[in-house]
């Protein structure tokens, strides 16, 4: 009667242990592609496309990169 009580909490604390590492490798993974993100998306989609097309028209001849303005 042990042994089988046994064994199935056995099976089940392994189970839950499976589970449990499972679920921390997906939040670890979550968290660090969310870190990386931050880190280096810094403009949204919408302003990436406008400094895009920017950098064409500028490249281009359209008009001109920022240069300061010069101390008299």
């Amino acid at each position: 009667m042990f042994d089988r009580w046994f064994e199935s909490v056995t099976e089940v604390v392994a189970a839950a242990a499976a589970v449990a590492a499972i679920v921390y490798l997906g939040y670890e993974i979550n968290r660090r592609q969310k870190r990386l993100r931050d880190l280096f998306f810094v403009l949204g989609p919408d302003s990436a496309v406008m400094a895009e097309h920017l950098e064409e028209l500028a490249r281009r001849g359209v008009i001109r990169p920022y240069q300061g303005t010069a101390a008299g």
